[in-house]
């Protein structure tokens, strides 16, 4: 007996304990012109919402480019840093709020762009010197202990994301004010990266890991190239973009199925262009490359529907 016949028999037992009849099933499953309404009204609603956040925050930021010059020190901390931190009280206070709780993103997003430059403006108008990196690290410090802090209490996907942001400020910045070489600095941060997205992948907020997964594994493969690039160790590129494909199956992950994709591809294009665009067998070899362009594309996509799609289903 098929899933389905289950289904119709189990809902045939509900319907006779209950004593519903097929009208009420038949009202109960279609929608209703009351609901469509309703939810017409709250995308409007949202939509609405939207853009007059947008416009408020443009009123806002052309207001003060207009008078910044006027301002004094205490007013320029006031209309950046104050905006941004009244804006993260106001999400903070309606983030329970059932009624307004949509609102809280765009206040989010918003103290998360002004209370940055609220820091930077404060640490320029009163600070008496130091090094800029020090700034940034200050300025990465403080939001990410006010959005982790967040983060766990509300549980909002829009605080995790803008604790990833901060993080990767914050120790981009030291790694780099310590000396260690940007190719590594790319590598760990990468690695790092791809490692978050995996955790996200397995929790609720599953929708930002694509995002991360791209950003990691493209900023890894990149660090990566400018490593071996030159180097008798050139060729272990190819095998680290096959590797990250296999990744992709492992993590059910489009997003790294295509950065790995893209990644080899570029480096066959590389490598042929590199050894080969002065032979005479060029256009052979350009033949060939298009063929293994469209065989590891059909590679991908049957890796694609079978490893992830599947596993996803």
């Amino acid at each position: 007996m098929s899933n389905k016949d289950d289904a119709l028999q189990e809902i045939a037992l509900i319907a006779r304990n209950n004593k519903l009849s097929i009208e009420d099933i038949i009202r109960a499953l279609a929608p209703s012109v009351e609901k469509t309404e309703r939810e017409s009204r709250s995308i409007i609603s949202r939509l609405f919402g939207y853009i007059g956040g947008i416009l408020v925050f443009a009123g806002i930021c052309i207001f003060v480019g207009m008078q910044w010059e006027n301002f004094g020190s205490a007013a320029r901390v006031i209309v950046t840093l104050g905006t941004g931190f009244a804006a993260f009280l106001f999400a903070l206070a309606i983030t329970d709020d059932s009624k307004y709780s949509r609102a809280a993103t765009p206040l989010f997003l918003i103290a998360a762009l002004f209370q940055p430059g609220g820091i930077f403006v404060m640490l320029d108008e009163y600070s008496s010197g130091g090094k800029p990196e020090h700034g940034v690290l200050f300025m990465a410090g403080v939001m990410i202990l006010q959005q982790a802090a967040t983060f766990w209490h509300t549980k909002r996907s829009t605080l995790a994301f803008t604790t990833i942001v901060f993080s990767c400020i914050f120790f981009v910045t030291l790694f780099d004010m310590m000396g260690i070489e940007e190719n590594i600095i790319g590598l760990v941060t990468g690695l790092s990266l791809m490692c978050v997205a995996w955790a996200l992948g397995k929790s609720p907020h599953r929708p930002l890991c694509a995002f991360w997964y791209f950003v990691g594994a493209a900023t890894f493969l990149i660090s990566t190239f400018d490593l071996v690039e030159g180097t008798p160790f050139e060729i272990v590129y190819l095998a680290i973009a096959a590797f990250m494909i296999y990744i992709s199956t492992v993590a059910q992950s489009r997003t790294l199925l295509l950065v790995g994709t893209l990644a080899m591809l570029c480096y066959i294009g590389y490598f042929t262009g590199k050894h080969f665009s002065d032979s005479l067998s060029w256009p052979i070899v350009l033949i060939l490359c298009g063929v293994l362009f469209i065989g590891l594309g059909s590679l991908a996509m049957r890796i694609n529907r079978k490893y992830i799609q599947q596993k996803a289903g």
